[in-house]
């Protein structure tokens, strides 16, 4: 779910930000199909799924014949084992009585690899670990478990009940199925040769190495060694979440042309004419079935797996902003005006007639909203938010193709550059570099030229190199340099322009990010615990301040979409520890869409995050190797979140450099180490492999 603002609507970060009490104004889901029927098997040859393909796997538990939902956490061996149970409490320790039984384990904030292994080195056979909300557990052991007993998930109530009859006979059965799966996360359409259109929002943080996509795919329960492989994603350069997902579209190249049929695309003028028609229009996808209104709790998965359809009206933008505005002040007892709901020349609205409700859904997200006209069927749209599902007071919101004709060309037919870059924050002083690919999609060889601009003409640090890129041939790539100096602290912003000598070839935009915070004296000193060679820095919206109750620090007083940044940098091979703990909204709905979040990254790469409210908790960092180190600790507010005390805190941060013992020696093993796999229900799990997509069948 997603919650509006008066003026800033929604934000876009790492990880989806969202949030749910003190209510923000608008409320927003990305959509799904409801009240259609099942599409014709050939009417849409061009209508494609984004998906991730795995190895499937049946999980099952009986206990004394009673059967019982489960499902496998991915990475499990597959198995059987049959015996008694033992409650193992968190798992958090060798459980001593589990000789030739089944672990039951409470989910908490140990991972679930270490849950099983501590299950497996006491001599379990198998381990069953149950959660601590409601629901069944959706998790990872990890590609790197080295464990070899099944290991499965079921949910708070029924390990509840377990607890009460451990003296039963449990059966655990993991069967790894030889045919591939899929898990379709949103839809995308084929426009022809190797481009796909689909939503911003569905591919802005995704992974091409897992990400496929299956073309003409009508029912997901098989058909998915026909997925193909993606090489480049473009993001609209002026993407913008914040704004109520404004130019919420996306271009996927895929690494091989493909010949299939394709679809048309509408142009912006016959677009507008169709809508102050009320034209009808069919919307198509994989998406929920269940309708549900703006307060009501969002219905459990009804994701189908043969493609369905359904048919609404078109709304003009005049029409859909009073619509809107009128809903959502009844909606919260108060006055909206039609500037307020955040529709913009980007969008274009629908809904439908009568008493049966109809409307796209959680699952629809990214796939096509189409006309039948004089040339057939034609895009209008790409299915991009709503307001519940189904609900007849608010029409769902799609991007409108015909606004993006150029870009799309420009991308398609053109030198094409990927669209944004965010430099890592940056310690003041320091600098970085990225490169960015630049590949020429016309039938022309092109001569090129690169300039950077900023609102106020300064370019704050950043400068190219683009001496690969002067001279590019038709069908070929090549990657410009782009440097950022941090002098300056704060956030900075360039645009990368292209122009050519041969002004027919049209040319893309890139925009470039970054943040310098300033060195922290104060916290060097609060913190550093003697040594000399912590460097510390802070800032963001706030910077990190003091806590003048104990030697550790606290994140900047920050307000809604903001964040609050503490950084440090030293070299050398170790391990690092440190206590961290957050008092901020969680969102009980969605584990991989908190509210506000406490986030660790270690060198640019993000490692785990935590949220809602958590004491300090230790972590140790193992395996640091030789060289120059950067830890950052991000605290991050979405928009309109106002509960619990707000803030985040850390301290006894402590490095332990890795002394080489002599010769003949064995190094000793570190004693815990920090993974992206963390089970515990404020401390939620992040599967670097699917990006922010679980290995779910089946998604919400």
């Amino acid at each position: 779910m997603k919650y509006l603002l008066f003026a800033v609507l929604i934000i876009s970060t790492l990880l989806s930000s969202a949030n749910a009490a003190n209510h923000s104004p608008l409320l927003i889901s990305k959509p799904k199909i409801v009240g259609g029927e099942v599409a014709n098997k050939d009417s849409w040859p061009w209508m494609s799924a984004l998906v991730f393909t795995f190895s499937d796997t049946d999980s099952d538990l009986n206990v004394a014949g009673t059967q019982y939902q489960s499902e496998p956490f991915s990475y499990s061996p597959a198995g059987q084992a049959s015996a008694n149970m033992v409650d193992c409490g968190l798992g958090d320790k060798v459980c001593t009585l589990a000789t030739n039984k089944i672990c039951l384990i409470a989910r908490g904030d140990i991972d679930f690899s270490d849950k099983a292994m501590n299950c497996q080195a006491a001599g379990g056979i198998g381990a069953i670990i149950y959660n601590n909300v409601s629901g069944v557990i959706n998790g990872t052991l990890g590609e790197d478990f080295s464990g070899n007993i099944p290991v499965i998930a079921i949910s708070q109530n029924d390990g509840i009940i377990l607890l009460n009859n451990l003296d039963n006979i449990a059966t655990i059965s993991l069967t790894i199925k030889q045919q591939l799966a899929q898990n379709a996360s949103c839809g995308a359409s084929f426009i022809g040769d190797k481009w796909l259109l689909t939503a911003a929002h569905c591919v802005e943080d995704a992974n091409i190495e897992f990400l496929k996509v299956n073309i003409g795919e009508f029912d997901l329960s098989d058909g998915a060694n026909n997925a193909k492989a993606i090489k480049q994603i473009y993001l609209h350069p002026e993407y913008d979440e914040g704004s109520a997902f404004n130019n919420d579209i996306a271009l996927i190249e895929l690494v091989e042309s493909i010949d299939n049929a394709s679809v048309k695309l509408l142009d912006n003028s016959s677009s507008t004419q169709l809508a102050m028609a009320k034209s009808p229009a069919t919307v198509i996808g994989w998406g929920n079935v269940n309708a549900y209104g703006p307060n009501d709790e969002q219905p459990d998965n009804s994701q189908p797996n043969q493609l369905r359809q359904v048919e609404l009206y078109l709304l003009s933008n005049d029409e859909c902003k009073n619509k809107l505005a009128q809903a959502h002040g009844e909606l919260n007892n108060t006055t909206f005006t039609p500037d307020q709901v955040g529709i913009t020349d980007s969008m274009i609205c629908a809904e439908f007639f009568g008493d049966v409700q109809k409307g796209s859904c959680q699952g629809d997200s990214g796939g096509p909203l189409v006309v039948n006209t004089n040339q057939g069927w034609q895009q209008i749209g790409i299915v991009s938010y709503g307001v519940g599902c189904a609900n007849a007071a608010f029409p769902d919101v799609y991007a409108r193709v015909g606004h993006f004709t150029e870009w799309i060309n420009n991308i398609t037919q053109g030198i094409a550059i990927e669209a944004s870059y965010d430099f890592a924050i940056t310690p003041q002083d320091r600098s970085q570099i990225t490169l960015l690919t630049v590949t020429n999609n016309s039938e022309f060889t092109a001569n090129l030229r690169f300039e950077l601009f900023s609102d106020n003409f300064d370019t704050h640090g950043f400068s190219l190199n683009t001496d690969d890129c002067t001279l590019l041939t038709a069908k070929h790539s090549c990657q410009i340099q782009v440097n950022f100096d941090a002098k300056l602290v704060g956030k900075q912003k360039v645009r990368i322009d292209i122009t050519t000598v041969a002004a027919d070839i049209p040319t893309s935009q890139s925009y470039i990010s970054a943040q310098a915070v300033a060195a922290n004296s104060d916290i060097e000193s609060q913190l550093s615990n003697g040594s000399a060679d912590f460097r510390w820095y802070s800032g963001g919206d706030q910077p990190w301040q003091l806590d003048n109750t104990e030697p550790a620090i606290i994140s900047g007083i920050i307000g809604e979409d903001q964040q609050s940044a503490v950084l440090l940098t030293f070299s050398g091979a170790g391990s690092l520890s440190f206590d961290w703990s957050v008092f901020s909204e969680e969102n009980p709905d969605a584990a991989d869409e908190p509210f506000g979040v406490l986030s660790l990254i270690i060198d640019e790469q993000q490692i785990n995050f935590i949220t809602g409210e958590v004491a300090y908790t230790k972590v140790t960092i193992d395996d640091l190797a030789e060289g120059k180190h950067q830890i950052t600790w991000l605290y991050q507010k979405d928009g309109g979140t106002r509960e619990g005390q707000d803030k985040a805190s850390l301290k006894n941060v402590i490095f332990t450099p890795l002394i080489t013992p002599p010769a003949g020696e064995p190094i000793s093993a570190p004693s815990e180490q920090i993974t992206n796999k963390s089970s515990g229900g404020a401390s939620y799990f992040i599967l670097c492999l699917l990006v922010m997509l679980t290995l779910k069948r089946r998604q919400v």
